[in-house]
């Protein structure tokens, strides 16, 4: 799976705006009855903790830019009794953070931006780490952001058992990729489920597939969503690449696999969602990405479903057809076949 494949893929632009409008609606609901947010605020401000904890991460990451700027001709900041005294400072601080609106914002709208990719995108996530280290990865940067990382938190600790393996203390962004495209090659656990993120996403801001992956011949024509919080009678029309095995939800509310279940697809890889991603190429072929985007360009080909189903038989008899991966893999078939 390349840095490339999963890019293309990406909304950037539409991450970010989606962000900005969750952060907006977060904010002025708070900022309402109160001036400033606290500490314990912030660790309750949402239902998605991943949120949560990415604001207090950068939250940290600002204060140790204040830090970074401390240099004296007269005083050594870099002794270890400095560095404790510095140490027991943040601690209080961390004891009394209270921020205003204004400042709290680009605060929240990173933590939401970091969040909507490290849930629904954790290659790219993991893969623009880089971008905040200077082109360059150190085991130290990568045990700290671990301490906030709650969704597809398997995937970074294998990333940094394979540099302790490797005793690997810094490495350059060339080398970085190179170890995470291992890491994810061989990754045995499937991603998070997504399908629970895009409800509760949208029970602030309605989200849909288009703000994550782009706009698509089927978000085109969809009518803009009015900005409510949603309920039973008035639920957002949030439209993922397709069901996974663990896309099920309560029958109580339409489900994002059962509003796109009957909507037919044009071309199979652009609508793979990240965990069906992970699961065709590890379970079906044997983790050989190759392999894996070789056989839907083929299958993109076929005339009809029965062309691509006798393809299926006669090039991958070892597939169990009574598997979960079959099915769902038959299933996307269904779609862009229909």
């Amino acid at each position: 799976m390349s840095t490339q494949i999963m890019d293309n893929n990406l909304n950037r632009a539409g991450i970010t705006n989606y962000s900005k409008r969750y952060a907006s609606s977060v904010i002025n609901t708070f900022f309402k009855s109160k001036q400033k947010i606290g500490g314990e605020d912030i660790k309750h401000l949402v239902d998605i903790q991943q949120i949560n904890l990415f604001v207090i991460k950068n939250l940290f990451e600002e204060w140790q830019k204040e830090t970074d700027k401390l240099k004296s001709p007269y005083f050594d900041y870099s002794s270890p009794q400095v560095a404790q005294a510095l140490t027991e400072f943040m601690n209080t601080l961390s004891r009394n953070i209270s921020i205003e609106k204004k400042a709290f914002e680009p605060l929240l709208i990173r933590a939401v931006e970091e969040s909507v990719l490290l849930i629904f995108s954790p290659y790219d996530f993991y893969t623009h780490l880089t971008e905040h280290s200077n082109g360059e990865m150190t085991i130290g940067n990568l045990k700290r952001t671990l301490k906030y990382v709650k969704v597809n938190r398997n995937l970074l600790e294998s990333l940094i058992a394979n540099m302790e393996k490797q005793k690997l203390e810094r490495v350059d962004e060339e080398k970085y990729a190179t170890l995470l495209h291992e890491v994810f090659q061989n990754i045995q656990a499937s991603p998070d489920d997504i399908g629970v993120y895009f409800d509760n996403f949208s029970k602030i801001e309605p989200l849909k597939e288009g703000d994550i992956y782009g706009v698509t011949k089927e978000t085109e024509a969809e009518p803009v969503i009015s900005k409510v919080k949603p309920t039973n009678e008035n639920k957002p029309e949030v439209e993922p690449d397709g069901p996974t095995i663990n896309d099920k939800h309560t029958n109580t509310a339409a489900s994002i696999a059962e509003i796109h279940e009957s909507k037919k697809i044009d071309n199979l890889k652009s609508h793979l969602s990240i965990n069906q991603r992970f699961m065709f190429q590890k379970v079906l072929f044997d983790g050989d990405e190759k392999a894996f985007y070789e056989a839907l360009d083929f299958l993109d080909n076929c005339n009809s479903k029965e062309s691509a189903m006798k393809h299926i038989y006669a090039t991958y008899p070892h597939w169990n057809v009574e598997s979960e991966e079959f099915e769902e893999f038959v299933e996307l078939l269904d779609k862009r076949f229909e």
